[in-house]
C-alpha cells in the first residue's frame, strides 16, 4: 500500500509540472514565437519597401528576400548624371600617284552629359543575413553619353585634301566613344556605388549595408 502511494504521488507530480509546462509554453512561449514571426515579417515587408524604392520597380518576397519583379524589359537606374567634355584631334595626309594633295587636320571637342548606374535585370535583390542588409546589385556602368555641344578647336584643309562633312562625323563618334571610356576610368562608377550604399543605408537606418554584384 505504501509503495502504491508512493507511485500516484510520483505520477500527481509530474501530472502537475506537464500542466506547468503547457501553461507556460502557451502563455510565454506561443506568443514569443508569433511575435519572432511578426518581426520578421515586418523586416522583409521594409526590405520589400526599401528595394522598390530604390529601383522605382515592383518588389516581391521570394523565400525571405525582396526582389524585383521580372519583366520583359531592362530599366536603368541612374544615380549620377555629370557634365563632362573630351577632345580629340584626326589628321590625314592624302597622295594622288606620287602627287601629295596636303594634309588635313581637325580638332574637335565635345561637352557630354554623362550618366552612371545600373541596368537593372533578373537578380536584384535586398535580404538580411545575420542581422545585417545585404543587397546584390549587377555592375555599375555607364548608362548613356549624350552631346551637348562642340567646339571646333581647329580645322586645317590640305590644298586638294580638304575637311569634309564626313570627317566631322567621324571625329563626334569616336569622340563620344573616348568620352565613354574616359567617364568609366574618371571614378564615375566608384562613386555610383557610393551613392548606392548610401541610399540603402539612409532608408533601412543601417550603419553598414553589404552590396554583392550579380552574375554578368
Amino acid at each position: 500500500m505504501e509503495h502504491r502511494a508512493e507511485m500516484w504521488k510520483t505520477m500527481r507530480w509530474v501530472v502537475g509540472a506537464v500542466a506547468i509546462i503547457s501553461g507556460l509554453y502557451f502563455l510565454a512561449v506561443q506568443p514569443l514565437e508569433r511575435a519572432l514571426s511578426n518581426t520578421k515579417a515586418s523586416v522583409v515587408h521594409g526590405l520589400k519597401e526599401v528595394l522598390g524604392a530604390i529601383t522605382n520597380r515592383d518588389t516581391h518576397v521570394v523565400e525571405g528576400r525582396a526582389e524585383i519583379v521580372e519583366t520583359a524589359e531592362i530599366s536603368e537606374l541612374a544615380l549620377l548624371e555629370m557634365r563632362m567634355s573630351a577632345t580629340r584631334t584626326i589628321e590625314k595626309s592624302e597622295n594622288f600617284s606620287l602627287l601629295p594633295l596636303g594634309t588635313k587636320k581637325l580638332i574637335v571637342r565635345g561637352h557630354y552629359q554623362v550618366k552612371g548606374g545600373y541596368r537593372l535585370k533578373d537578380g536584384v535583390s535586398l535580404r538580411m543575413e545575420k542581422g545585417k542588409p545585404v543587397a546584390r546589385f549587377p555592375k555599375a556602368e555607364v548608362l548613356s553619353v549624350e552631346l551637348i555641344d562642340f567646339d571646333v578647336l581647329s580645322e586645317d584643309s590640305g590644298w586638294l585634301n580638304k575637311v569634309q562633312p564626313a570627317d566631322r562625323a567621324q571625329i563626334l563618334r569616336e569622340l563620344r566613344n573616348q568620352m565613354r571610356e574616359e567617364a568609366e576610368h574618371s571614378g564615375l562608377l566608384d562613386t555610383v556605388e557610393g551613392t548606392l550604399r548610401t541610399r540603402l543605408r539612409d532608408l533601412l537606418g543601417a550603419e553598414y549595408v553589404t552590396v554583392e554584384q550579380t552574375l554578368p
